[in-house]
C-alpha cells in the first residue's frame, strides 16, 4: 500500500496473549520472568534470554510513577516469547531507520494506559509508516517468536491498548494518511493512524461526515475504533461502524498481507472477510488501511438540552419527517473526575 497524506499462581493467559511463532498471532497496543496484541496486538518469549541491552540509557525499565506493573498485580504468567536481543534491535532499524524507539522517557506514555490504572514495562517501540513495513517486522516477529503489542492512539480505558510484560509495542501513529476520497460516494480510504478528529474535518470540507464521533476523537485512531468496533454518539443515526466499513487491509501474524480493501457497497465474491477483523481487538492481525462510506453532511443542526428521556421521546414524535435524531448523549447530575487533579 502506497501511503499519503507474591506468589504468581499458575493461571490461564489472557485470551488475547498470543504467538507469532508455531502458527499463532498477535492483538488498531515484560517485566523479566513473567506474561494481549490490538495485533492491536501481542507476542512475548523465555527461549531467547539475552538481555535486551538499551542503548543511550540507564539500566533502568520504562517507569510511570504512582502506577504498579500489571504483571505485578495480577497472577498472570508470561508465555514462552523469545526476549528482544540487540540482534533484534538492528534488524528492526534496517526494516524502518530511526523509528525505533527505545528511550524510557519516550516509552513510558506508551506503557501506561490513559487511566493510569495498567502499566507494562516494554523496552521497545516500533513506529512503521506502511503495511509492508508492518509486514517485515510481524514475519520477523514470527520467525524469532516475539510477542508483539499494536497501538493506535491509547484512549482505552480497559488497558487492551498496553503491553501486560515486554511486548513490543507496534505504534500505527505515522500510519496517518488519507489514500483516497470520492465527492461523489462519500468513501474514504485512508490508513489505520489517522486520527478520527482530523478525517472528521477532512470530509465535512468535502459535504459528508464520519459515520461515529467520540469524546476521544482528537487522539483514538480509526484503526482501534475498528478494533474495538466502537459505537459513539452517532450510533442512533448511522448504526455500527460494521455497516459502514466497506473493507479493510490487515496484516497477519506471520506478515501475511490480507487486502480486503474494496469500495463496492455490495460485494458478494467471496467471504466477507473484513467482519472478522472489526471488534476482534487485534487478536486476528493489525488494521493498516480502511475503505469507509461517510454519510452526507445534514443540512441542519439543532440542540436541546432535555431534563428527562420521556420529553426526549415526545419531541422526536413531533418532528418533521425527514428530520431524525443523530445524536444522543446523557449529561450526569454530577460530575466525576477521571484523573486525580481533573
Amino acid at each position: 500500500m502506497v501511503p499519503r497524506l507474591a506468589p504468581r499462581c499458575p493461571v490461564r493467559p489472557f485470551p488475547w496473549q498470543v504467538a507469532c511463532s508455531a502458527g499463532a498471532f498477535v492483538r488498531q497496543s515484560t517485566c523479566v520472568g513473567a506474561s494481549r496484541t490490538p495485533v492491536w496486538g501481542r507476542l512475548h518469549g523465555v527461549q531467547g534470554t539475552t538481555p535486551l541491552v538499551r542503548r543511550g540509557s540507564s539500566s533502568t525499565s520504562s517507569q510511570a510513577p504512582g502506577v504498579a506493573l500489571t504483571c505485578e498485580r495480577y497472577p498472570v504468567r508470561r508465555l514462552p516469547f523469545s526476549s528482544v536481543s540487540e540482534d533484534d534491535l538492528a534488524t528492526f532499524e534496517r526494516i524502518i531507520p530511526g523509528r525505533v524507539i527505545t528511550d524510557p522517557e519516550e516509552l513510558a506514555a506508551s506503557n501506561v494506559d490513559w487511566l493510569r490504572t495498567m502499566r507494562g514495562c516494554s523496552k521497545v517501540l516500533l513506529k512503521p509508516r506502511t503495511s509492508e513495513e508492518v509486514s517485515h517486522i510481524l514475519r520477523y516477529c514470527h520467525e524469532r517468536n516475539l510477542a508483539v503489542n499494536t497501538q493506535g492512539g491509547n484512549t482505552g480505558l480497559v488497558g487492551g491498548s498496553v503491553p501486560v510484560f515486554d511486548e513490543i509495542i507496534l505504534s500505527t501513529a505515522l500510519m496517518n494518511q488519507v489514500i483516497s476520497f470520492h465527492n461523489v460516494s462519500g468513501i474514504l480510504v485512508c490508513q489505520a493512524g489517522c486520527i478520527l478528529e482530523e478525517l472528521s474535518r477532512y470530509v465535512e470540507e468535502r459535504g459528508f461526515i464520519m459515520p461515529l464521533d467520540l469524546g476521544a476523537k482528537g487522539s483514538c485512531h480509526i484503526g482501534g475504533n475498528l478494533a474495538t468496533n466502537a459505537g459513539g454518539l452517532r450510533f442512533l443515526r448511522y448504526g455500527s461502524l460494521r455497516g459502514t466499513v466497506l473493507g479493510l487491509e490487515v496484516v497477519l501474524a506471520d506478515g501475511t498481507v490480507l487486502n480486503c480493501l474494496t469500495s463496492l457497497r455490495k460485494d458478494n465474491t467471496g467471504y466477507d472477510l473484513k467482519q472478522l477483523f472489526i471488534g476482534s481487538e487485534g487478536t486476528l492481525g493489525v488494521i493498516t488501511a480502511v475503505s469507509i462510506l461517510c454519510p452526507p453532511k445534514p443540512g441542519a443542526v439543532n440542540v436541546a438540552f432535555l431534563d428527562a428521556v420521556g420529553p426526549a421521546g415526545e419531541d422526536h414524535r413531533g418532528a418533521e419527517p425527514g428530520r431524525l435524531c443523530v445524536q444522543v448523549r446523557p449529561l450526569p447530575a454530577r460530575g466525576q473526575a477521571l484523573r486525580p487533579g481533573d
